[in-house]
């Protein structure tokens, strides 16, 4: 299923990178730690574009590595909800993939499913 209504990512510049850090004062959002030099961090979706959040510098925030692969992880499962709860109001339903070993003939009769 395509995302419609989700917000295309824009590329990442260096001189992006930087202002969202030093918009921060170098502070991990999601931790409150700072971030030292040669630590690996991350430019992280305050809210995700999956979950209509805006690709500007207002929704994002520097992020230690560790600290933005936990927040991920649990953006996941949101995500796939959302996505769950937007195909059910379209009305889109997953094919069942339960099938029963009976099948039920043109003329009324119920025989057994020939198994492969």
């Amino acid at each position: 299923m395509t995302d419609l209504g989700t917000t295309p990512r824009r590329a990442m510049s260096p001189m992006r990178r930087l202002r969202v850090f030093e918009a921060a004062a170098g502070v991990c959002h999601l931790c409150g730690q700072r971030i030292q030099v040669g630590q690996k961090w991350d430019v992280e979706h305050i809210r995700p574009l999956a979950l209509a959040g805006a690709d500007d510098d207002a929704n994002m925030a520097p992020a230690h590595a560790k600290c933005h692969a936990t927040k991920t992880a649990d953006d996941v499962s949101r995500i796939a909800k959302a996505k769950r709860q937007k195909a059910q109001h379209l009305g889109i339903r997953k094919p069942s993939q339960w099938q029963s070993k009976w099948r039920r003939k043109v003329n009324g009769t119920t025989v057994l499913r020939n198994t492969p």
